[in-house]
């Protein structure tokens, strides 16, 4: 009777070993269409504007349809977060928030790639949909 119940806490322990899919898995490099919101919490405005990202095996670019809307560098995923490393020269920015930079939350829902940095002042968020593959 002791075996059997030790083979099934084992078999029950087991249950929920299953691999479960990361967002890593599910990522997939190529070009990204949406809007990127910035939402500044002290005072209520909030700016939107529709951009344009490539991602390749460890390096994106990006443009949108405001002029200050543009950069490039290396990304890295890490769990369920993507960090951006914008290395794009820039002159005479006002503000480093149009720079799609920095740790992301990072999800992805069907074909669309959903990205939300919370800061203390600020909120960005993003929601892209897959236009090509590699």
């Amino acid at each position: 009777m002791k075996k059997i119940i030790f083979f099934l806490v084992i078999i029950l322990s087991c249950y929920g070993c299953t691999k479960e899919n990361s967002e890593f898995s599910k990522f997939a490099t190529g070009s990204y269409y949406g809007e990127k919101t910035i939402y500044y919490s002290d005072t209520h405005y909030e700016s939107l504007d529709t951009i344009t990202i490539k991602f390749d095996s460890n390096t994106y670019s990006y443009s949108g349809s405001d002029a200050l809307d543009f950069g490039r560098g290396n990304y890295v995923i890490k769990n369920n977060s993507i960090e951006f490393n914008d290395d794009e020269a820039r002159n005479d920015l006002y503000s480093w928030e149009w720079i799609l930079g920095g740790t992301h939350k990072f999800r992805i829902i069907g074909d669309s790639l959903i990205l939300n940095q919370n800061g203390s002042y600020i909120q960005v968020s993003c929601r892209f949909k897959k236009i090509t593959g590699e």
